[in-house]
Formats: C-alpha cells, structure tokens, sequence
C-alpha cells in the first residue's frame, strides 16, 4: 500500500485533511475517524493518522473527490469547538509508528497514550533538566557501548567500521567507552591541527571576511521578525521519512540536543563558506566537521559542544579561521532560534546530501532520519532552552586548546620584525639616494666655480694684451 501526499489544516469547528491520490479506487474508498484517530483506505492508497485533538465524521457534510487534481477533501468535525491542533504542518509526527524506540533504561510503552507531542511536560524544570547526571555513568563490562541517535544502536561495530571506514574515525566502536571518545578524538584532532594553514588564513583574512560578511537566509528571517515555514517537497519529504516513537530519559534527550546543535554548526559552516551552494565537498564538510558523525561522540555541556564544533573547524575544512568559527556559532544560535522548522530545513538538507554521497547514507539511517522524526515531536521550549544554554556557555580562544594566542603572538611578531627590516632598507636606499644627490649637486657647484675662475682668468689676459 501507498502513503499518499497529504495536508491538514483546520478552522475553529473543522480539520480539513486533503489527500492527492490520483490513482485512487474511488468505489472502494473509505475514512473513518475515531476519537484521535483517523483512517483512510482507497487502493492502492492507505493512511493511518493520529492527531493531538479528538474529531469525528461530520454529519452534515461528506468528503469530495476533485477528478482533475486527484485529490480527495475531508472536513472533520472538532470534537471540543476552538480547540488548536497544532503543528499541523508537521504532517510527519501524526503517522502511525510503526517502530518505538527507547534509550536504556526501559520503559514500559502503553499503547493507549497520548500522541507523543503531549509527552513531555512544558512545565518540567528546565534546570534540572540540563544538570542532571552531569558525569555519564560507568559502563558495565558487559555492556557494549552505543552509538547512532541517543545512543540507541548496540553491536556490528567492527563490521560497521570496516565497511565505512571512510566516514567513522572512531577505530573502536565496541570498545571505545562513551566517556573515553572525547579522549581519542582530541588527541587525533591535536595530531592534526596545521600550524601552517591555520596561520595563512590569519594573515591573509580577504577572502574570509567576504565569507562573514554573506547574509544567510536564517539572518534574513530575524532581522525582519519573520517566521520560517516548510515548503511543499519539504512537508512531502518529511511524510516519506514515516514516524516512530522515541521514550528518552532526561539524560538520552539533553544529549540529543546537544549533538544536534553540533550537526547543525556543522550544517552552517558549510552553508556560509559556500554562499548557500552546496558542492561535492559538501557532504564531506557536515560529516567531518561534527564529533557526533564522525566520531559518534555525546556531549553533557554546551561548552563541550561549543568547543567541539570551533575546534574540527580549525583543523579540517578549506577556511580555518577564529572569527569564521565565531560566525558560524551566531549562525548554529540563530538557526535553532527560529524553531523547528528552521532546524527542519537544515536537516533535510542534509539527509539529501548524505544519500547523495555513498556511503554517507549510512549516517541518515544512524542519525539524521530519527532527528527529522524526533525533532517534530520536541517542544519549543526544549529548544528555546538549548538556545539559552548555548549563549551562556563561555569560550574564550584558550579553551579551544590549540595554541591559538601564542601562534597569532608569533606570526605578528615575525611581520613587524619583517616589516622593521623593510622598512630600514628602505631607509637605507633613501640615504644612499640623498648621498648621490648632495655629491652630485656638489660637483655641479665645483664645476661651475672652475668655470667662472677661467673665465675670469680669459678675461684678465684679454685686458692685458689691450693694453
């Protein structure tokens, strides 16, 4: 069966549901909808839905079928008039999950709960949420370390590393300890920081600065208090991506946010030093920029994540440069401010230029598909919450633990000393110049003594022989 392209919106007493299904049985078409539930069924087309308020079938009015769009027309009845379903162009999270998943340790799923929407409490104390088990617990032998989103995946780790060594610098998943990661990783990362690069793109910063100076779509949006919306292919993709259910403890949620703020800087740097035009290299600059994608890494701070981010920017892509790096941090900031939508288009976008790079696909399925569906899900004010985590999370250049000041210190030091050297051979051809000058006019002035002494002289001798 078919999932058929679909869209929701609604007045204060309807739900308006159209359906394209151009190839459908109308004679064998059916809806029915059911408290939260609702269910279409016209061959080769089905749809289950479950939506964030009760509806039921009108009475007085009956679906229509538009012939030449293909598209069929349902108005449901509201079961509490003025009530505001909302998010209803996030079709995605309304389509029945199929698969639920859980980040240890379980829980029970009940099959009669709420739509996951309503899950998370608006009023959990949002302090509490960031500062609990600030130290990740101590792996038992037994356990395998996890990886993918929330950490959820276990095992094939050697075959997977194998497979996709070209994407994973991680060398040894199942026995890496979560909390050992960051370790490796920065120690890979010290080994190749180029010392050469990152001064070149210091002291030559033309080209960078006309990459800060881009204005980004999501710049656009807030300097003129505008909110993002999908557009069609967007919500469409979002549908074919399907729903699942995520129960993530407190620990496996805050750590989810946290890597995706690293995913969506590493989203940004690419966007800004391309002017927005994706290039082949483009799939290769999300994937190696994020610790979460290439080394499969958790974070418990927002420092970490800030850190993290500034530092694989300095050593690995085209443009390392400081302020670049800060650029992008406002960018990553401002794109999870605008909600997620924003965020939304940020990961489609990635997902497309993933399948589109053998064998980055791999990352979709690891990560980048359960973020589109879980993001749908997450309340604004989870997000709002990471955004004011991330703007007061300090990061001064030391903390980035490259040597930055002391190479910049170097590299000026070396300039002035180059430009006094300059500067005092060219003082030097100035002397020399004045010196041949004044010798010059010197022996013009003796040459035109003689002269006049001969002169005189001539002259004398002419008198002398008048008289």
């Amino acid at each position: 069966m078919l999932t058929p392209n679909f869209e929701l919106k609604q007045t204060d007493r309807h739900v308006i549901l159209e359906i394209k299904a151009p190839l459908a049985n109308i004679a064998r078409t059916e809806l029915v909808a059911d408290d939260f539930n609702v269910f279409f069924s016209s061959p080769p087309y089905y749809l289950r839905l479950k939506l964030p308020g009760q509806v039921r079938e009108s009475m007085t009015e009956s679906g229509t079928y538009d012939v030449d769009g293909g598209i069929f027309t349902f108005r449901l009845e509201k079961v509490i008039e003025g009530q505001d379903f909302e998010d209803l162009d996030l079709i995605g999270k309304f389509l029945f999950a199929h698969k639920k998943y859980q980040a240890r340790p379980k829980i029970e799923v009940l099959d009669d709960v709420l739509p996951s929407s309503n899950s998370e409490s608006e009023d959990e104390d949002e302090e509490q949420f960031w500062i609990a088990q600030q130290t990740v617990p101590a792996e038992s032998p037994l356990t395998t370390p996890g990886y993918g989103f929330a950490n959820k995946i276990t095992g094939n780790g050697e075959a997977l590393r194998e497979e996709f060594y070209e994407i994973i610098e991680l060398m040894d998943l199942e026995g890496t300890p979560v909390a050992e990661r960051r370790l490796r990783r920065e120690r890979e990362e010290l080994a190749r920081f180029s010392d050469d690069h990152y001064l070149a793109d210091f002291m030559e910063p033309s080209e960078i600065n006309a990459i800060i100076e881009f204005k980004a779509p999501w710049e656009e949006l807030l300097d003129n208090k505008l909110e993002c919306k999908l557009t069609q292919d967007e919500t469409e993709y979002l549908k074919d991506l399907g729903n699942r259910d995520y129960l993530l403890d407190a620990q496996a949620a805050k750590s989810a946010l946290l890597s995706l703020a690293d995913i969506v800087f590493a989203y940004a740097y690419n966007f800004r030093t391309f002017t927005g035009e994706n290039t082949v290299e483009s799939a290769w600059t999300i994937n190696k920029l994020s610790a979460t994608l290439s080394w499969f890494q958790t974070f418990e701070t927002a420092a970490e994540v800030k850190v993290a981010c500034v530092r694989r920017s300095l050593i690995y892509p085209l443009y390392r440069h400081y302020a670049l790096s800060m650029k992008v941090l406002e960018d990553t900031v401002k794109i999870l401010k605008l909600g997620r939508r924003q965020i939304l288009k940020c990961l489609i976008d990635v997902h497309k230029l993933f399948n589109a790079s053998e064998p980055r696909y791999l990352l979709n399925q690891l990560y980048i598909t359960d973020y589109c569906i879980w993001l749908q899900k997450v309340s604004d004010h989870k997000i709002e919450s990471l955004v004011k985590r991330l703007e007061e999370a300090p990061l001064a250049k030391v903390d980035v633990r490259l040597d930055l000041e002391e190479l910049e210190r170097a590299a000026l030091m070396v300039l002035e000393e180059e430009l006094e050297a300059v500067n005092a051979m060219l003082s030097n051809v100035s002397l020399k110049d004045d010196t041949s000058s004044e010798l010059a006019s010197s022996s013009g002035t003796s040459d035109e003594d003689s002269s006049s002494d001969s002169d005189e002289t001539s002259g004398s001798t002419v008198d002398s022989d008048d008289t």
